[in-house]
């Protein structure tokens, strides 16, 4: 009997194994496919890495507010029209300084834009493999928890792709005037790539904070009290999620520090709910 229950026990071990073999192929084929998607559209790729360079901040802004409030005669429109004034694209040209520069950044942006498209799949996946392990309370905060964390990761790079590398690239041509700026393209690429995936690891905070209030490592009122530490903690991560210029880790720091707030209120939340 002893016997019997041992083997239930090791075939039930080794169909988790099986299963979690599953998940791990579907995930490397998916990815496999979005990068091979993505390496077969040269031009579109080239237009990727290419906008932060022809685009300003005051630009985006000023199409912001035409979205939001048209290009009629009126205050939104006038200030459009400003921001529009003192567009301008950075001054800065891409080389490749050697055989296969073009072909190392073509690899690394096709692998990025692969894993950034294949994302939904693989937290679906890892769901898929973690769901029936959990109890029913934890299974009705698990979808809800995906989509909030696919979300932060989402609002992360975009924020980093849109304002951050445009902010930065603007800063960085304007130094030194007297030198032309001839950018490595692979370097370029690789500092694109390095600020989408630190912006989107780093918007996670609000839901890693509201994780330890949950499971009684330090509640509110503790990340109230150690917000002094939280803002030097945030200051090296900024430094090691970015390529570590004043401009990039100042605009990480800032909207980290407003999301460490939002995971105070987060973890407020989550004891709330814990008490009912």
């Amino acid at each position: 009997m002893e016997s019997q229950e041992s083997n239930d026990v090791a075939m039930t071990f080794w169909e988790h194994l099986e299963e979690l073999r599953r998940r791990i192929i579907i995930i490397a084929i998916t990815i496999a496919v979005f990068t091979l998607i993505c390496l077969s559209f040269s031009g579109p790729i080239e237009k990727v890495i290419m906008f932060p360079l022809g685009t300003s901040m005051n630009t985006l802004i000023a199409g912001a507010i035409d979205t939001a409030g048209g290009s009629e005669a009126s205050i939104l429109g006038f200030l459009s029209i400003a921001m529009r004034a003192g567009t301008s694209s950075v001054n800065a040209e891409l080389m490749k300084v050697g055989p296969l520069e073009g072909i190392m950044a073509f690899l690394k942006l096709g692998i990025t834009a692969g894993i950034l498209l294949a994302l939904p799949i693989i937290i679906y996946q890892v769901w898929a493999f973690v769901f029936p392990a959990l109890n029913r309370e934890e299974q009705r905060f698990a979808i809800p928890l995906f989509l909030i964390i696919l979300t932060f990761f989402i609002l992360g790079a975009a924020f980093a792709y849109f304002i951050v590398t445009p902010v930065v690239l603007q800063f960085s041509a304007q130094l030194y005037p007297s030198m032309p700026n001839l950018w490595d393209l692979q370097k370029y690429v690789g500092f694109i790539t390095r600020l989408i995936l630190g912006f989107g690891i780093a918007f996670e905070l609000p839901i890693v904070m509201a994780f330890l209030s949950r499971i009684g490592v330090i509640n509110a009122q503790g990340f109230r009290e150690k917000q002094n530490y939280a803002l030097l903690g945030i200051c090296v991560m900024s430094a090691l999620l970015t390529p570590a210029d004043p401009w990039s880790m100042l605009l990480m720091a800032i909207p980290l520090f407003l999301l460490y707030q939002l995971g105070i209120f987060f973890a407020y939340l989550v004891e709330k709910e814990s008490e009912i």
